[in-house]
């Protein structure tokens, strides 16, 4: 009769990393990317990470803690512009594109930008970079200190919006087709306008509506500016 085997002596397994704040962002964000936010808890990285749950508050207060720090990470990917008055404009859509980009590629962690305004270093340096932009493309300082608020409220919904539809696996082309045989299914005795400019309500895809809904802010400001 054979023997059990024998317990695998500790000394044989690979050591953990040591804990950080670091390998905690780590795992947290590797979760948001596969499964969103939500997903994000204390318990659960105490399982990624092998660790008992108040090991993690050595290095996190908390999930609202957390979740700032998530952000502060996320905000570090965005490439920083140094202003050029003779390209602002340019450079400010390349900051807030960078920024939406950033936000989607971690579904739901735009809604930490919303109610959290920001106060940790690399959130703050975006907003530094902003108000340089808006300020070297001639807009006045009240103006463009309220733009700091405007444009990330701007890219934040847009990248909310992306995420519902992640989390429901809509495809931009499903929700076209879904909206284009709703208008056509409209009477125009009672929806004159929506019947007319069907087409043009669902044209264009989501960076071009984001280009969009930027340019269209920034026209007012330059435009007050001017005044």
């Amino acid at each position: 009769m054979e023997s059990p085997p024998r317990p695998r002596s500790t000394r044989d397994r690979p050591a953990k990393p040591p804990l950080s704040e670091e390998a905690i962002l780590d795992v947290a964000l590797r979760i948001v990317r596969d499964e969103g936010l939500e997903a994000v808890t204390m318990r659960r990285l105490a399982t990624e990470l092998d660790t008992g749950p108040a090991s993690l508050y050595v290095y996190i207060g908390g999930r609202d803690e957390l979740r700032r720090a998530m952000l502060d990470r996320v905000s570090g990917a965005v490439t920083l512009e140094e202003p050029d008055p003779a390209r602002w404009r340019e450079q400010l859509h390349a900051l807030v594109t960078g920024l939406l980009r950033a936000l989607e590629a971690h579904p739901g962690i735009a809604s930490v930008a919303v109610g959290d305004p920001p106060s940790s270093e690399r959130t703050l340096l975006v907003a530094e970079s902003m108000l340089g932009l808006l300020l070297a493309g001639g807009i006045r300082p009240q103006d463009a200190a309220w733009a700091c608020d405007i444009l990330p409220l701007i890219t934040t919904a847009a990248a909310m919006e992306t995420a519902v539809h992640q989390s429901r696996e809509n495809t931009e082309e499903a929700m076209v087709e879904r909206l284009s045989a709703v208008f056509s299914s409209l009477t125009a005795e009672r929806f004159p306008n929506i019947v007319a400019h069907g087409a043009l309500l669902v044209s264009g895809d989501g960076d071009e509506r984001f280009r969009f809904a930027i340019d269209t802010f920034l026209d007012g400001l330059v435009a007050r500016a001017r005044g």
